[in-house]
């Protein structure tokens, strides 16, 4: 799998406690981190590249302007002194990042350069890019983009007069430069608090754009999926946000003004949520030209859901609590339909589902005695079931060459379909929905046999019965595998997979955030199934032998005379 150096994957969601007087930070909900190891510390960083040497040949200026863009001091001056005087006025160098893999460097590219050498062209392999957004998008391993230089002589020196828009960075530059930060937003109804990742480069203006991007709304793959509590069209006033002795000042304005105290309170609360993801923050002050936004501290949205009952899984074709090394069966249980697996639980620990008869029948087992329904049963096959906040259970046929929906099954046993358009073609072979209810992730197979993981929005009625996904584009999960054999969302803004880079080769474990890029937890033989919740500490994981490890201290600990299959944590 590539490599990302200088960067582990983290969900940081501890709570900070802000200044007396300030709103508070939430100290509910979610919380705990999934990582390989330790974060670095998120400081300014500051990459200091070398400008055009007189008499450098164009091929040179070009290569040089490129390892240029890892300097951002000065609004990107040493990187602009490579263009002529035109064309630095109308270069956007944060419109788009490139990221190329690790090991690709600017002096190993071959370029074509014309015969007047006022044109130069280049195929750049790419491992990722930042979109407009801000968010991370990783790409296939064979993926290149190709860049177009021209260049003119100025005073006797050659200088760049066109290029794409846009930043090209090698991986160590861009880990060096760039860092993620959670923007956040509400599910519908405002219970729960979701983070949206984007990244950003770690600068004195940090707080500045970030502060931009949360007013601008939610990412495209989130459209419809969450809400903001921001004004339509409310803008920065003044345009900047500073950050003194940890306190962050922002101004917005006057459409901020006159909101009533719920708004007022969420929209404060949604704030001091973002900006508590700078290191350089411990409190926040939001101002308008009527003067300062104030809101009650006891009314902070809870981060996330939180999950605090163990994993079951399936053990002699029955369904148990796993209790840290022993299994406690479940009581009162009806007994199971045939060959039971793929358990899922509902997230107030009071309903099951699991996959039966090969995977043909989906059944329910209801609370108090309720008994155990058969959902659904199709020839084809069904995808194990999946609890959303709401109590609805998702599925989806295992029909080859897809439906473009997927199944869900309300608490009140109505039975919908969601249409993914994207899905048609493909046949489905997982599904999780987050478990603030707010997104999708699908595992499919494409005709070409190799598998993909997509995560997209779940847009939903106000009755919270969902009606469709999100209209913007998925995001790509593990963009670099040909074949991902399972997953589970470890956050609510990540995921843990089991994944390999080609068919055949035997499934790793992997975190995934869903706006960054993946991190190797080690290596396990045999895995078939894994789970989590959002800490690393609750990472499970089932083999094909029926063994069962845990992940502890960044190692993974078998737990010895147990035969289990099919972790599966609430929801």
């Amino acid at each position: 799998m590539r490599e990302f150096p200088g960067r582990a994957t983290a969900l940081l969601l501890g709570p900070l406690l802000l200044l007396s007087g300030c709103a508070s930070i939430p100290s509910n909900g979610e919380t705990g981190v999934i990582s390989v190891e330790d974060q670095a510390q998120r400081v300014q960083s500051e990459v200091e590249p070398e400008g055009p040497v007189e008499g450098a040949d164009p091929n040179s200026i070009v290569r040089g302007f490129l390892a240029a863009g890892a300097g951002h001091a000065d609004d990107f001056a040493v990187a602009r002194s490579f263009l002529t005087e035109d064309f630095s006025q109308d270069w956007e160098p944060e419109s788009s990042v490139v990221v190329m893999p690790g090991g690709a460097d600017f002096d190993t590219i071959t370029s074509e350069v014309s015969s007047d050498q006022q044109s130069i062209s280049m195929s750049l392999p790419v491992d990722a890019t930042l979109d407009s957004q801000r968010v991370y998008r990783e790409e296939r391993d064979d993926t290149e983009v190709d860049r177009d230089f021209t260049l003119r002589q100025v005073n006797g020196e050659w200088r760049i007069s066109s290029a794409p828009q846009g930043l090209v960075l090698t991986a160590s530059s861009f880990a060096t430069v760039f860092d993620s930060y959670p923007l956040y937003f509400f599910t519908p109804g405002y219970e729960h608090l979701v983070p949206d990742t984007r990244w950003f480069i770690r600068s004195s203006t940090t707080a500045t754009q970030v502060m931009t991007e949360l007013l601008a709304g939610p990412a495209d793959h989130l459209s419809g999926a969450v809400i903001t509590a921001m004004p339509d069209g409310a803008h920065l006033d003044p345009r900047s946000v500073t950050v003194s002795n940890g306190i962050a000042q922002v101004g917005l304005d006057e459409s901020a003004q006159g909101l009533d105290d719920d708004t007022r309170g969420r929209m404060i609360d949604q704030i001091s949520t973002t900006l508590r993801g700078l290191s350089s923050t411990n409190a926040v002050e939001v101002t308008t030209p009527a003067g300062p936004l104030t809101s009650d501290p006891g009314d902070s949205a809870a981060v996330g859901v939180r999950v605090d009952a163990p994993p079951v899984v399936i053990a002699d074709d029955t369904l148990a609590r796993l209790d840290e090394t022993r299994l406690d069966p479940i009581p009162d249980l009806p007994e199971l339909g045939e060959s039971p697996t793929d358990p899922a639980v509902s997230l107030d620990d009071s309903t099951y589902a699991y996959l039966a008869s090969d995977g043909e029948e989906l059944h329910r087992i209801l609370p108090d005695g309720g008994g155990d329904a058969v959902l659904r049963a199709e020839e084809d096959g069904l995808v194990g079931p999946s609890f959303d906040l709401h109590g609805s259970v998702w599925s989806a046929q295992r029909e080859q060459g897809g439906t473009g929906e997927v199944l869900v099954f309300l608490e009140s046993g109505e039975a919908i379909d969601v249409t993914v358009p994207w899905l048609s073609d493909r046949t489905v072979e997982a599904v999780q929905v987050s478990r603030d209810g707010t997104q999708l992730a699908v595992l499919s197979q494409t005709r070409r046999g190799a598998t993909r993981i997509d995560v997209i929005g779940i847009v939903r009625g106000s009755d919270g019965v969902p009606t469709g996904v999100s209209a913007g584009e998925p995001q790509r999960v593990g963009a670099g595998f040909d074949a991902i054999r399972d997953l589970s969302w470890a956050g609510s803004d990540s995921l843990v997979i089991l994944a390999a880079e080609a068919q055949g080769d035997d499934a790793q474990p992997y975190t995934a955030p869903v706006s960054g890029p993946v991190d190797s937890l080690g290596d396990v033989p045999g895995g078939t199934s894994i789970t989590a919740t959002s800490d690393a500490r609750s990472i499970r994981l089932s083999t094909n032998a029926g063994e069962l490890y845990s992940f502890s201290a960044d190692t993974w600990q078998k737990h010895v005379d147990l035969v289990v299959h099919d972790p599966a944590y609430p929801g």
